[in-house]
């Protein structure tokens, strides 16, 4: 067991003696002496002490001003017991005064010396032990504080949502200055196309004293979009109590982007793709168009998540792909087609499957689906499988009502246009029939904007 330096300060050596001999039968310490102020300063310059015995009257430097120029060393919290003959208040007073922590008259009991000794060196050595803990903790949490700041951008909140700290991430990152920051309210990088109740469940989450983790998207200072994974973690003090928010963002604006362009150029491609496949039947290309943004606009209306309405919008135009592979005697006749020949026309549905379905890709998987099931009809007498009801995919659905639509309003090689009128009442009848009823409803409803898309993309 390591021992503790103990330092005894007194002008009478009979005295030091006397101490040292108390003391050193503990075998608990190592026993060091000065016979005057002067060389006391000198002596706890050299090593480390966990306890001073100061004597008062000295020749020199009394006990008082010798305590008074050790304690103002800041870098120690050392323990002075005064050990004196002088047993009245005044001096009594004037030693914690000047910075004793204990007070020992003499002639002093033995054991009462031990045991002063023992409690103020197990203090100083509890006290040294939690400051150095302290010390290597803020040491620890400074160098988290700069792997942080180094790889995230950070924020601190008051309990309003009031902005109280940013890091130079987090000013890069939102395009702020930090005076511009401080003070203001997160609200201010809110952009439109967030929902409201994204932001009421992280409120009610943090407000909680729950952590919250999420994908937001944010308008910078320029006006431009940025994006970041976010981990808002409430601080909470010893009552348990919120007494502020911490906020740590990871910026994929970059990586977003990216997925942003692979999903325009997947879409660019499938609308190419079913482009294609109306070319060769000689119809307009503008067919897939109106398919697509009258399927998006029935999927928002049928109450489908924002993910599936773009998926069904890019993956809607593939319908009819696999009218590539049925031949052109049969694809281009004028005339209506022989029982053997639309049996052949049918497996167009089939054809689309089998292009996509190897495929693991989500959006390819979307469009063999609507493949393959945009010819079901809801009482089950359509094709390839006979589904019924909701056997069938809210994408097949979809996508069927807006074809067909489409597909009587404007001209093909077998046949005229007809009026809007009449293909309104013509879905009206196959109400519940060839078409689910929710959706004839919600094509009426929105006639309006079917219209305006049949308009602007119709040559």
């Amino acid at each position: 067991m390591q021992k503790h330096n103990i330092l005894i300060v007194d002008d009478n050596a009979k005295n030091i003696q006397l101490a040292a001999n108390v003391l050193k039968s503990t075998n608990l310490y190592n026993i060091f002496f000065s016979t005057s102020g002067e060389k006391a300063i000198e002596q706890f310059k050299l090593r480390k002490h966990s306890l001073i015995l100061m004597d008062i009257n000295m020749p020199g430097l009394n006990g008082y001003e010798t305590a008074s120029i050790i304690k103002k060393d800041s870098t120690t919290n050392i323990p002075i017991i005064f050990l004196s003959a002088n047993a009245n208040k005044d001096s009594i007073r004037k030693a914690f005064e000047h910075g004793g922590e204990d007070y020992i008259t003499k002639p002093f009991d033995e054991l009462e010396l031990i045991h002063r000794v023992k409690t103020h060196v197990d203090l100083f050595s509890a006290k040294e032990n939690l400051l150095q803990e302290v010390n290597e903790t803020k040491a620890l949490l400074e160098q988290y504080k700069l792997a942080v700041d180094a790889s995230a951008a950070v924020s601190k909140a008051d309990l309003e949502g009031n902005i109280i700290y940013v890091n130079n991430r987090f000013c890069e990152l939102t395009k702020y200055p930090r005076q511009e920051l401080i003070g203001k309210n997160h609200r201010i990088f809110r952009s439109p196309d967030v929902s409201d109740e994204i932001y009421k469940s992280m409120w009610e989450t943090i407000t909680s004293k729950k952590t919250w983790n999420g994908l937001v998207k944010n308008v910078a200072k320029d006006g431009s979009n940025y994006y970041f994974e976010s981990t808002i973690f409430p601080i909470l003090n010893y009552s348990n109590e919120i007494i502020e928010y911490i906020s740590i963002r990871t910026d994929i604006t970059k990586e977003i982007e990216l997925q942003n362009d692979i999903v325009a150029t997947q879409e660019e491609v499938l609308h190419t793709l079913g482009e294609l496949g109306e070319w060769r039947s000689k119809e307009t290309g503008d067919h897939v168009n109106r398919v697509s943004l009258i399927s998006e606009l029935l999927a928002k209306a049928y109450g489908s998540t924002d993910e599936d309405v773009a998926l069904l919008k890019m993956a809607s135009p593939m319908h009819d792909i696999g009218k590539v592979i049925i031949p052109d005697a049969i694809l281009l006749k004028p005339g209506k087609l022989t029982l053997e020949e639309f049996e052949i026309m049918k497996n167009h549905t089939t054809f689309g499957w089998e292009i996509f379905n190897k495929s693991k890709h989500q959006l390819l998987q979307a469009a063999a689906l609507i493949s393959y099931q945009h010819h079901e009809k809801w009482d089950g007498t359509g094709y390839p499988r006979g589904l019924s009801g909701e056997e069938i995919h809210v994408f097949g659905r979809i996508t069927a009502i807006a074809d067909v639509f489409d597909a009587l309003t404007n001209d093909r090689v077998y046949k005229k246009a007809w009026s809007i009128e009449d293909t309104i009442q013509y879905i009206i009848s196959q109400k519940g029939t060839a078409f689910e009823p929710k959706l004839v409803d919600l094509l009426i409803k929105n006639l309006d904007e079917v219209l305006k898309i049949k308009q602007k993309y119709n040559k």
